[in-house]
């Protein structure tokens, strides 16, 4: 695992040393020579796509999904930060096998959120976008928050940030291994290889 987490590590930089002299644009994806990162250094995400797709799945509005989006985008240090695997399955386990996700923390059973949408997307073959992949992930932990009538501490905000950050560590990770292909299109081979692990 510290391998991997270094290969990330040494991914990110070297995206950032490539982006550090293009000018901070909206269109900077198509200026970079990978065309598979953000202005923020990270996986390609269609912002609006993200907000519009969870306020339509999930309940909440635009400003609780966007606001999470934001909190992603502002933590990026956390991005490379390993995932607590144990915990993860943990959380998912208590929120979907045993019907007690009020028992978790918000961040907590955002999390579980995210890997039972991740498990969809396993299933289902990965078809779907990294911007699906996010908004789908946040929708889930508002619709859980709501279902379980809340959580043990935290808000619905917290739970729908922790959905979101365990997705972008996902996909940070998974990219910056080398193991995600298709990049361009938003492929997600990667990410279902690193996801094998939670399974």
């Amino acid at each position: 695992m510290d391998n991997f987490i270094n290969l990330a590590k040494q991914g990110v930089e070297a995206y950032e040393r490539s982006h550090s002299d293009v000018s901070r644009t909206g269109g900077q994806e198509y200026n970079s020579p990978h065309h598979s990162t953000s202005a923020y250094d990270r996986p390609q995400l269609d912002d609006e796509e993200v907000v519009n797709t969870a306020s339509r799945e999930g309940s909440g509005d635009h400003s609780l999904f966007s606001s999470a989006l934001n909190f992603v985008k502002q933590n990026k240090s956390e991005h490379e930060q390993p995932i607590d695997e144990e915990g993860v399955q943990h959380a998912h386990r208590k929120a979907y096998e045993e019907d007690s996700a009020s028992s978790l923390s918000a961040g907590s059973l955002g999390s579980a959120a995210a890997l039972q949408v991740l498990k969809r997307f396993t299933s289902s073959g990965g078809g779907g976008s990294q911007s699906q992949l996010l908004s789908l992930a946040m929708a889930e932990a508002s619709n859980l928050f709501d279902k379980s009538g809340g959580a043990s501490s935290g808000n619905k905000q917290d739970a729908v940030n922790g959905a979101a950050m365990t997705v972008m560590k996902l996909l940070v990770q998974s990219k910056f291994s080398g193991a995600i292909g298709g990049g361009d299109s938003g492929g997600l081979s990667g990410l279902m290889s690193m996801a094998s692990k939670f399974m």
